[in-house]
């Protein structure tokens, strides 16, 4: 074969394995851009995280509703098990049904990451708040959504996150903009730590499980009852015969999930120190870190901050799905489709 024919073939055969290449990183592309059987689109949202010292994206993915814009928009920051949240598979296509647009904000995967359930340090779940308001901050200035009507909820360590952003005082102490969504609703949140001033930026749902033991349903009953007495607009309920992921039957209980500790105090949250230390405020006016508690409530190699009742078939979604969106029609949020 002459040299030139050989050159020929050599550069065709790079060709084509560059153009198969091509096609696999497409076709995972596309793959990536779709969630539960929905196309999705990536939205930038950057955001600074201070335990890291630095400007991360996060991954946020918007899933359209084939209502017209602009459209009302449900924001759902992931459980402690990331992107493969049963919560999200739940909710979406009910949303989507509904005309509601769906933003999905996993924190974790920009961080390094894919879950926290065991070991919930690995993340400062304010950071979580300061990414939900860095959302929101995206979403209202995009000509798509209505900025009036953009929604925060979500399940276990989702629904913290959108119990403590309802906070107004949350955007003094974790340092970020100054906004506030225009409903929130927390399933199966653990409410033990909050923020002193009960002054909330819009209606709180709570929704806690009858048998939940992963995030016990008392303290989101005593903090319901002080943001009442303070007039400030929350509601709760709690559902019968539930655990944690608002099931009734196929639970089961691990030792692995990390929590917190039972009949531990009300805590608020005053912010962190140079050194990252979480400090704290006790309802008697006492002032603790993180640590201190720990190592007060913590009990024997941690043992009371470990196990929970987890898995089961979600039997119970339906009257969950139905009571979230009884509190975003109360919030002024309309179906936009039948």
């Amino acid at each position: 074969m002459k040299l030139s024919s050989l050159l020929q073939h050599s550069l065709s055969k790079i060709y084509i394995g560059l153009l198969l290449t091509a096609l696999a990183v497409s076709t995972q592309a596309v793959a990536q851009a779709t969630s539960f059987g929905y196309s999705a689109e990536a939205i930038e949202v950057n955001v600074y995280d201070r335990k890291l010292d630095k400007q991360i994206r996060l991954n946020t993915q918007l899933i359209a509703p084939t209502a017209p814009q602009p459209w009302q928009t449900v924001v759902l920051p992931s459980n402690c098990t990331g992107s493969d949240d049963q919560f999200w598979k739940l909710t979406v296509p009910v949303m989507i049904q509904k005309g509601y647009a769906v933003v999905l904000l996993d924190s974790f995967s920009p961080r390094g990451f894919s879950t926290v359930c065991a070991n919930k340090f690995q993340m400062w779940q304010e950071a979580r708040v300061a990414d939900a308001i860095a959302v929101l901050k995206t979403l209202k200035s995009d000509a798509r959504f209505d900025p009036q009507k953009i929604a925060l909820g979500g399940h276990s360590n989702g629904a913290v996150t959108a119990f403590m952003s309802s906070f107004v005082e949350a955007a003094q102490v974790v340092k970020t903009d100054s906004l506030g969504y225009a409903a929130y609703f927390a399933v199966g949140a653990a409410c033990d730590l909050s923020f002193k001033n009960p002054k909330l930026w819009a209606p709180l749902l709570l929704i806690s499980g009858e048998k939940d033991d992963y995030t016990f349903p008392e303290p989101c009953l005593s903090e319901a009852v002080r943001l009442e007495s303070a007039a400030s607009p929350v509601k709760i309920k709690i559902i019968k015969g539930a655990n944690h992921n608002m099931s009734t039957t196929g639970w089961f209980y691990s030792n692995q999930v990390q929590r917190m500790p039972k009949g531990i105090p009300r805590m608020y949250l005053r912010g962190r120190d140079d050194k990252g230390v979480l400090h704290l405020e006790l309802d008697d006016g006492q002032k603790v870190t993180a640590p201190d508690m720990i190592k007060t409530y913590g009990g024997f190699l941690l043992s009371k901050t470990r196990g929970g009742t987890i898995g089961g078939n979600w039997d119970t979604f339906p009257e969950v799905s139905a009571l979230i969106f009884e509190h975003l029609e109360s919030a002024g949020f309309k179906s936009q489709l039948n």
